[in-house]
């Protein structure tokens, strides 16, 4: 498989004027919200979707919200080195990601997860984010183990 050009991506919010009629990921849902849904739920503040353009075609997307985990006595004491009060910790939501069919299988996807990453990172001098949180579907979660996540 040829490599694809990453440097080449800009990523922007999704905002009118942006055409996403054409995306088609393979999955119908995910291709639903992003054609008819994700600019509601931007505009009622529920989430924020942005796009990966690849000659000014939108080639991946990303949704993403707030979130909040609780963790367990454990957990608290591995991450924190002791058990905080806290009954629930501040996090950065990846509640939608899909690739277009063709660009699939070229770390797109990984590419828009660091990017969230990094979001979180600067967010969290600004309002506290500790976690970056996924909502995935079952059939996906190796290939978010494989980014890191547990």
């Amino acid at each position: 498989m040829p490599s694809f050009p990453i440097q080449e991506l800009t990523i922007v919010l999704l905002k009118k004027g942006i055409s996403v009629e054409a995306f088609d990921c393979g999955d119908g849902d995910l291709n639903s919200f992003l054609k008819e849904d994700s600019f509601h739920y931007s505009e009622q503040e529920l989430a924020k979707t942005y796009v990966a353009l690849y000659q000014n075609q939108p080639i991946a997307f990303i949704s993403i919200c707030t979130d909040s985990i609780k963790l367990s006595k454990e957990e608290k004491l591995e991450e924190f080195g002791r058990e905080k009060i806290h009954p629930d910790y501040p996090a950065l939501k990846i509640a939608r990601l899909a690739v277009s069919k063709q660009y699939q299988h070229y770390h797109i996807g990984s590419t828009l997860i660091e990017y969230v990453i990094g979001m979180a990172i600067n967010l969290s001098d600004a309002v506290g984010c500790r976690f970056v949180t996924i909502d995935a579907y079952p059939q996906k979660i190796k290939f978010y183990e494989k980014c890191s996540f547990i």
